[in-house]
């Protein structure tokens, strides 16, 4: 009998884009060793056990103390850069109990809003080229090196 190949394992990692209008809430990484000075949206690692919805929930409980309302399906991003892969998933949220911030200052430093069509440079980059995608597509592959 043939020996199967071995499988890999892939992150699944979950973001939420909080919306106040035309703005989008981002944080800005520390001290975590990737991207660390990037702005991004609130999100982290899917753990077993959870839906991928219920991970984007907790993680922006998490990260930003609010609880947000219904949740839209965005994106699906699969990535990969050097050695790295995954999958990331992307939700929309318009309704949160609650203001934001940041709550885990032991990855995040900073926080603010900024326009969706106005992102500042030092923003994770698949965030801008997924914003970028015409309206109705919800599926991108991204590679970057880094």
């Amino acid at each position: 009998m043939a020996k199967r190949p071995k499988r890999q394992g892939f992150p699944v990692v979950v973001h939420v884009m909080l919306l106040r209008g035309e703005d989008v809430f981002l944080l800005r990484r520390a001290a975590t060793g990737f991207m660390d000075g990037y702005l991004c949206l609130p999100g982290g690692h899917q753990q077993a056990g959870e839906s991928v919805s219920e991970a984007a929930r907790r993680e922006c409980l998490e990260e930003t103390g609010v609880e947000a309302g219904e949740l839209r399906p965005r994106f699906a991003l699969p990535y990969r850069s050097g050695p790295h892969a995954g999958l990331n998933f992307v939700f929309a949220a318009d309704a949160f109990a609650g203001e934001p911030a940041v709550a885990e200052s032991d990855l995040f430093d900073a926080c603010c809003w900024r326009p969706c069509h106005a992102l500042p440079e030092r923003v994770t980059p698949w965030l801008i080229e997924a914003l970028a995608m015409p309206s109705g597509r919800w599926y991108h592959e991204f590679h970057w090196n880094r």
